[in-house]
């Protein structure tokens, strides 16, 4: 996927390597381990574009790869990648479904 730098710069990451995408004041960023980049499109673009390859919207500002959620805080209401340095929000009717998943992967790792 091609993104740009925050001086406008552009360069290539992989779809493993995204955590989230994330919406704030109409830009959207997509979120790695190694920092945040600007896509030129939208939350709802990407939803479908990203339908079915892990990625799931948790609620209205975000779109997250399931498959590198490291854990859920049921109390705060996130999920937390990259040894919980970036996380982001779940929302109420979201969460049965996150949680039906993580229940699901951890059957799978047993």
């Amino acid at each position: 996927m091609r993104v740009l730098q925050k001086d406008g710069s552009s360069s290539d990451i992989l779809e493993e390597e995204i955590l989230y995408f994330s919406n704030y004041k109409n830009t959207i960023f997509v979120h790695t381990k190694e920092g945040e980049f600007i896509l030129p499109t939208t939350l709802s673009d990407l939803s479908v574009a990203y339908e079915g390859k892990g990625f799931e919207r948790l609620d209205r500002s975000n779109v997250v790869n399931i498959n590198n959620i490291e854990g859920y805080d049921p109390e705060r209401k996130i999920v937390c990648f990259n040894q919980g340095t970036q996380f982001t929000t779940v929302s109420e009717s979201n969460e049965p479904r996150l949680k039906k998943y993580l229940s699901t992967q951890k059957k799978d790792s047993d």
